[in-house]
């Protein structure tokens, strides 16, 4: 799983497509692999057999929730992959384990089989220390850009001047260069 987000971080950063191009590559790609599934899992059968039982399979209630789910899919891969380009690799994971939390805790209200006391609190302990671990690495040391600025400050028209400097070579070094 680790090397499953730093590889798709990794991917999101330098592939050079915008959110909605990773999310219809990545749709697409699991649109090639999808008519080997219906082979693989018999499903095919089954379609072939609702088609010719005139069953309500395009009925109203059969295709809203269908369309809904493809709809929240792809906003779920659309903000998925939004999230991946915006927060490292360690803050999408913690984030997906909070996620998971809403689920428990669902789970501990609505229904009596669920984890132990014992559990929770582990899971609870898990989630302190990732969220912990996750603000230790993003305290950065200030940019020099920051201190030069403020340094000259108090030296009137050259502050703009190092300023805009300042932007120019810091767009230089966060665009990739071509080839890399």
């Amino acid at each position: 799983m680790t090397v499953d987000f730093v590889y798709i971080k990794h991917v999101v950063m330098t592939i050079g497509l915008n959110t909605w191009g990773l999310v219809l590559y990545n749709n697409l790609e699991a649109l090639m692999l999808f008519p080997l599934e219906l082979l693989i899992m018999g499903e095919l059968k089954k379609i072939k057999h609702e088609i010719t039982e005139e069953s309500d399979w395009y009925s109203f209630e059969v295709v809203l929730p269908v369309g809904l789910s493809c709809l929240f899919g792809l906003a779920i891969s659309f903000f998925g992959f939004s999230c991946r380009r915006a927060i490292s690799a360690t803050g999408y994971t913690v984030l997906g384990v909070v996620n998971k939390l809403l689920t428990v805790v669902i789970n501990l209200v609505i229904w009596d089989k669920h984890a132990t006391f014992v559990g929770t609190i582990g899971l609870l302990i898990c989630m302190v220390g990732g969220i912990l671990y996750q603000q230790s690495t993003s305290n950065k040391p200030k940019a020099a850009a920051e201190v030069t600025v403020k340094e000259t400050e108090g030296e009137g028209g050259e502050a703009e001047e190092v300023q805009k400097l300042l932007e120019m070579q810091s767009k230089d070094v966060s665009e990739p260069q071509q080839g890399e």
